[in-house]
């Protein structure tokens, strides 16, 4: 683990050299990030450590070309699963309707079927006491077949109430199910979802990667570094005297040449040519690149927010 200070604040001194832009000591960067993680590790400090710096360290100086679109991508597929658990839960509460409106329907349903029933065996029991009567049967008999009748109709009755039960319980039985079910459908689907969104992701992460572009010669010449990133030496070509930024050496003009005195090119002009010439610029390149040149005073604020509009 990298050795740190506790009275040291790693963020400030990260923040202050990054400020530098192109000419920040990346090595420098990286040492800093390495102590700051270990400082979080060590007491266990609330902040989240980074390999901001620490996994650039060993990439040359180069830049994307492609927009990171990961926040795009979750976008899409936050709305596409929240809008797949809506169907399911639609889905759901309708099923849970029906079998609601089933079992709403049940006991009515058998309530009509033992008064039914019931309005049946009395017109049983009345037609067989007029057959007694007519035929001149004793009590005994006639009171055996009114007991046998009743306990026809009771052992009915309770046949209807026994199948109204057995109906509610498969109606409950199908209501459990059916919530068992969407719950997996939901399980299923968050984890198809996310299973989809990391490959994406991924695919995405891979398309970035997959841009990086190394700088060219000319445009870390431009920058005053070398291919290895190192500052370059000073030298007569470079203008404005230890700017952030040197410009190769300009072919003298024809005037020049004869001996004729011509205006000086203002830092200003040399850096919209650059801004012009130099291929392979992002916005967030040029624009840094502008801040540069007034943060080391080659312009002015004004030519700075000129050139800044003109991007």
């Amino acid at each position: 683990m990298a050795s740190y200070d506790p009275n040291t604040d790693y963020s400030d001194l990260i923040a202050a050299e990054a400020a530098k832009g192109v000419n920040a000591n990346r090595q420098l960067l990286a040492q800093l990030e390495a102590s700051r993680n270990a400082k979080i590790a060590a007491e266990r400090l609330p902040y989240a450590q980074t390999a901001v710096y620490t996994s650039e360290l060993g990439r040359p100086l180069g830049y994307y070309e492609a927009t990171d679109r990961s926040d795009y991508i979750n976008e899409i597929y936050d709305t596409a699963r929240e809008q797949a658990l809506s169907a399911l839960e639609s889905a759901y509460e309708s099923a849970l309707g029906g079998y609601d409106a089933a079992k709403a329907a049940v006991p009515g349903t058998y309530r009509a079927a033992r008064n039914a029933a019931a309005g049946q065996a009395a017109l049983t029991r009345q037609s067989v006491n007029e057959q007694f009567a007519a035929s001149g049967l004793n009590s005994g008999a006639a009171g055996q077949a009114r007991l046998s009748l009743a306990v026809a109709a009771q052992n009915a009755l309770s046949s209807l109430s026994a199948e109204e039960a057995e109906t509610l319980s498969a109606i409950e039985l199908e209501r459990a199910g059916a919530e068992a079910k969407y719950r997996a459908a939901v399980a299923e689907a968050i984890a198809s979802s996310e299973l989809e969104r990391a490959s994406a992701l991924y695919d995405e992460a891979v398309r970035v990667e997959n841009s990086y572009r190394a700088y060219s010669e000319e445009l870390l010449a431009a920058w005053g570094l070398g291919l290895t990133g190192a500052p370059l030496a000073d030298s007569g070509a470079a203008s404005g005297g230890g700017g952030g930024y040197r410009t190769a050496a300009r072919e003298p003009r024809e005037e020049e040449k004869d001996g004729a005195s011509a205006p000086k090119t203002s830092d200003a002009a040399l850096l919209r040519d650059q801004l012009g010439r130099i291929p392979g610029l992002t916005g967030e390149n040029r624009a840094a690149m502008v801040r540069d040149y007034y943060a080391n005073g080659r312009i002015s604020y004004d030519e700075m927010q000129e050139l800044l509009a003109a991007l």
